[in-house]
């Protein structure tokens, strides 16, 4: 009898229960996401890139394209914005 489990143990316990629960549930089994696209990508480039999200939040440029490797693509321009200093006009 187990008298006492630290925390990580008990969180890796419930993540484990709350996985199978949605692997039965066929969550896991869809061919897409329920998101639309333009919110699929936003989360993973919010998710993924964090401090380049910010910065084109501040600039007000659109989230690029993360690929299916993770990747960003984005053209030249939006780079370019990126990296100047200053707000885009």
């Amino acid at each position: 009898m187990v008298q006492s489990l630290n925390v990580s143990v008990a969180s890796a316990l419930i993540l484990y229960e709350a996985q199978r629960q949605r692997q039965n549930a066929g969550l896991y089994q869809r061919q897409h996401s329920l998101l639309d696209e333009a919110d699929y990508q936003r989360l993973l480039f919010e998710g993924g890139y964090p401090v380049l999200a910010r910065i084109a939040k501040q600039k007000g440029l659109p989230c690029p394209h993360i690929n299916a490797q993770g990747k960003v693509e984005a053209d030249a321009d939006w780079w370019a914005t990126m990296q100047a200093t200053g707000k885009k006009k």
